[in-house]
């Protein structure tokens, strides 16, 4: 009787466990597994002991209090998802953001002072701006194929997608491995392995790269001079000028919808900032904010972050500090408060 029970019990944790591993909701909604990204997503990748710090949630700004008669917009990336950025960090009366990947349709108040943002990590401005962006979409966005009714084909396809998707999810592999072996004490044996690499065969994992003098850590793609992503990577003058069309087209797009401003930010590269010495750096952002035809506002944390490297960026993560967010932040609302002609 007893061994019957146990294989049930065995059997019971088995199936929970393949089950939140294939299913992403089940995987974040259960509450029971630890948070794999809780010490940075570089740590994630490494499990370098001297990158192990635990992520901390920032505190708001508390801006949002006076409310004013402004409707903010972002498209933006990991760095503005709302675990780093919320509305209570502005002062608005409504604020909505959609990832680079994602695309929303959305209306606007002409009663308010409408606001859009482009925010996105430098490593990504090239794939964002190799065409005009349309994310949002609205009443003098939409074209004509996507007002008018989808054909049967196309419905057809659509499901196919999801019902793919569905079955087959992404990232049950890589789910079901954190779930077994992200608890702490199974962490201690992954940086031990780590550190024997690193120490004893001068070897770290493939995904990140260490600076010159291992004080920092790079996730790879912004640092590796073959990725066309990296900091290193060679951008010609035909690329800035196809970037500054984009930009400029982006925005007058949204203001001819309706949007009253529209503004770039790009937040530099960790490497950009903390190792420039690992490559030729490319000078991408300073190329793009430096250059006249730009006509779209620019949101500048490059300058500001070069004035103070170290503080800026979490030492186990590719994303910015609380110290460098607040930079922007800062930065942002004082546009919100900025008065209108």
């Amino acid at each position: 009787m007893s061994s019957k029970i146990i294989k049930y019990c065995v059997l019971f944790i088995a199936i929970f466990l393949w089950l939140q591993a294939y299913s992403p909701l089940i995987y974040k909604s259960t509450g029971l597994f630890p948070d794999d990204y809780r010490y940075g997503d570089l740590y994630r990748l490494s499990y370098l002991p001297e990158f192990k710090e635990m992520v901390a949630k920032c505190p708001t700004m508390d801006a949002n209090k006076a409310k004013q008669a402004v409707d903010l917009f972002v498209i933006g990336d990991s760095f503005t998802e709302a675990e780093r950025v919320g509305k209570s960090d502005f002062d608005v009366a409504n604020y909505t953001y959609i990832h680079w990947a994602k695309q929303a349709d959305i209306q606007l108040d002409s009663s308010k002072r409408n606001i859009l943002i482009l925010e996105t990590v430098e490593r990504t401005f090239k794939e964002h701006f190799s065409q005009k962006a349309e994310n949002f979409q609205l009443a003098g966005l939409h074209k004509k194929e996507e007002t008018s009714q989808k054909s049967w084909k196309r419905v057809l396809k659509e499901k196919a997608t999801e019902w793919a998707n569905f079955i087959f999810p992404k990232g049950t592999e890589e789910r079901l491995e954190h779930t077994l072996f992200n608890y702490n004490f199974f962490l201690i044996f992954r940086e031990l392995k780590a550190e024997l690499n690193h120490k004893i065969f001068d070897r770290i994992e493939n995904k990140v790269v260490l600076s010159k003098n291992e004080q920092h850590l790079f996730y790879v793609e912004e640092a590796d001079s073959s990725n066309v992503h990296s900091a290193f990577y060679p951008v010609s003058q035909a690329a800035i000028d196809t970037f500054i069309l984009n930009v400029n087209q982006t925005r007058q797009t949204y203001l001819t919808a309706g949007f009253d401003e529209v503004y770039l930010s790009v937040i530099p590269n960790k490497v950009s900032i903390l190792s420039p010495d690992l490559g030729n750096y490319n000078h991408l952002i300073e190329r793009i904010q430096a250059d006249k035809r730009v006509e779209t506002p620019i949101i500048d944390t490059y300058s500001d972050f070069r004035k103070s490297p170290e503080k800026n960026y979490l030492k186990s993560d590719t994303h910015w500090s609380c110290a460098g967010r607040d930079i922007w932040l800062a930065k942002v609302n004082k546009i919100l408060k900025k008065p209108t002609n």
